[in-house]
């Protein structure tokens, strides 16, 4: 039994998409505005961030079409560099980052629910985020195009719903009346070293918003006609988004300007609803920003547990006879019935839920995550240097402007790993301190594997 190639171009270009769009839209501009002084700068970081993304996003649409198998990442990592990357990659996956993805979705999940049901309770919103981690769960546990559609379906209710926002602010409410905004730090101050951190404050606020795309990769295994369909998902999941977001921003900054923007960050998306569609305006942003975070929880839960499958199914039979095989047994289940990881699922929700009662915020879990995750997605970028000669061939997919794009992803996301190390030292060191428990873990495998040689 193996996984089934049940997924084609729509459900992947919805993947991408879906976990793409969040709740980052109706909350970063504001958050930006504060670094912001012009509007020009606002669709440069906007459009610049759109860029990073694509570049690794056509990096890993190429990493796709060269290892067609679930949990790409892992593999790119395994050839590339060895087993231990491989295996570090996955144990990050599995233990930290994966989980604090769902997690940290799903408590702004929960939040979210709250203030559209009325109730404030720090208990109602964990059991909303454990009721949503458990619906897609049960989803996803039927098979590959239940998830899949429902991600198609909740993708296109996110992108009609901020059309309709986008629709309003331009055709239906009136437009801001405001002198230039002002106050805010001018990039020109102090130079060169002033110019670097504005660059860099603008890009660290923004790019968070665009995280996501990695996770198709996951599903490689059960997609129709890799080489054809990935790439163009990619491609065009990237560029669309950008395309989105860029929009949106348009609509928000003709209602609302920067210095109003810079007043009140986080009633931006708000402000806009009302004035566009009244005092029902609020109640239906809330249900649109519900259902964005709902699409991207489920597009975490999609697809995570096919990379948790494809590392467990690997290191099996090593860890035969010892105290790990019923766990790694555990993950590398699969359904008879919907050919789906159905142990990795049933884990990748538990643990997740797991998360959320010991983490409690999602600020916590994001610096928890990031640098691990981060790290190793330079990595898996990079690792299309040593990948391409040796695996590429004739009809292969190859990526426009290469070397230039991996390297521009590199560049930057290593920049960005610098400064979550610096501006959150506790808890990224804490990631990084779990991350490293999987060494003796690997250790006790690579000498399984050594004596059955």
């Amino acid at each position: 039994m193996t996984l089934q190639r049940k997924l084609g171009f729509f459900t992947v270009l919805a993947v991408v998409m879906g976990d793409m769009i969040g709740s980052g839209i109706f909350f970063t501009p504001g958050e930006l505005a504060a670094v912001a002084t012009s509007e020009w700068q606002v669709y440069f970081f906007w459009t610049l961030c759109g860029l990073i993304t694509l570049c690794g996003a056509l990096t890993l649409a190429e990493l796709s079409t060269l290892l067609p198998r679930a949990g790409v990442a892992y593999h790119a990592l395994n050839e590339a560099y060895g087993p231990f990357a491989g295996f570090m990659q996955a144990w990050i996956m599995v233990l930290v980052s994966g989980p604090g993805a769902i997690a940290g979705i799903a408590i702004l999940f929960g939040e979210l629910a709250n203030q559209v049901f009325g109730s404030g309770s720090a208990g109602m919103q964990l059991a909303w985020a454990v009721a949503a981690i458990a619906i897609f769960g049960l989803i996803n546990l039927r098979g590959a195009e239940y998830g899949g559609g429902t991600q198609v379906l909740l993708t296109g209710i996110k992108i009609a719903g901020l059309g309709a926002l986008v629709v309003g602010g331009l055709f239906l409410a009136d437009p801001a009346t405001s002198p230039p905004a002002a106050g805010a730090t001018s990039p020109d101050d102090g130079g060169w070293p002033g110019l670097l951190r504005f660059v860099g404050l603008g890009v660290s606020i923004v790019l968070f918003t665009y995280d996501g795309w990695i996770d198709a990769s996951n599903v490689a295994g059960e997609v129709r006609e890799p080489s054809r369909n990935f790439p163009r998902a990619m491609g065009f999941g990237v560029i669309g988004i950008t395309a989105i977001y860029l929009v949106v921003n348009y609509a928000y900054l003709r209602v609302v300007p920067l210095d109003a923007m810079r007043a009140k960050p986080t009633l931006v998306a708000p402000t806009v609803a009302e004035a566009a569609f009244g005092s029902t305006g609020a109640l239906l942003l809330n249900a649109l920003m519900w259902i964005s975070i709902f699409g991207a929880l489920g597009g975490l839960i999609l697809t995570l547990p096919r990379l948790y499958y494809a590392a467990a199914s690997e290191y099996l039979p090593l860890a035969a006879g010892t105290a790990m095989a019923p766990f790694f047994n555990g993950l590398a289940f699969l359904s008879s019935r919907a050919a789906v990881p159905a142990g990795a699922i049933l884990f990748a929700c538990g643990i997740s839920i797991a998360a959320l009662f010991f983490f409690g915020s999602f600020q916590r879990i994001v610096t928890f995550f990031v640098v691990p995750f981060q790290f190793m997605n330079i990595l898996m970028v990079a690792s299309v240097f040593r990948l391409r000669p040796r695996l590429s061939g004739p009809g292969s997919w190859r990526m426009p402007l290469y070397p230039a794009l991996p390297l521009a992803f590199i560049g930057v996301m290593f920049l960005f790993l610098v400064a979550a190390i610096a501006f959150n030292p506790l808890d990224s060191m804490a990631g990084v301190a779990l991350t490293l428990a999987g060494v003796p873990v690997y250790r006790a495998l690579a000498r399984r594997r050594k004596a059955a040689r």
